[in-house]
């Protein structure tokens, strides 16, 4: 009697091990098919691969052209300042200008006219008398 129960306790515990072996065999052999994947979601996929790796260079370029847009503010506003600097003193030294110009203008005139004026008149004076 020892010998069938160590028989039928062999059995009883080859039946199970032997059961799932086969399970496991049979479930990785199984053949689940995946979905097929749309052209969607195949770009979308892309999108999101490429994003990922453009994010990274993303930041700093963001950075920098954030910096060069202050520069560029910047530089404009000292372009407007020297020329409205330049449009100031354009309008004085026309200002100073027109102001010399008349002021010596009549005076200039006056004096080339009198001394011409003077010098003949003596001169033929002088010629009159002989």
């Amino acid at each position: 009697m020892k010998t069938n129960l160590k028989g039928i306790a062999k059995v009883l515990f080859l039946i199970p091990s032997i059961l799932i072996g086969l399970s496991a065999t049979s479930w990785a052999q199984e053949s689940i098919r995946q979905p097929a994947r749309t052209t969607y979601e195949s770009a979308l996929l892309d999108s999101a691969y490429r994003y990922e790796k453009l994010k990274l260079a993303f930041i700093p370029l963001k950075t920098s052209y954030d910096s060069q847009s202050e520069e560029i503010k910047e530089l404009r506003t000292n372009v407007r300042l020297q020329n409205l600097q330049a449009a100031v003193q354009k309008q004085s030294f026309e200002a100073a200008i027109r102001k010399a110009n008349e002021e010596s203008g009549f005076w200039r005139g006056f004096k080339w006219g009198f001394g011409t004026g003077f010098g003949t008149g003596l001169l033929t004076g002088l010629r009159a008398r002989k």
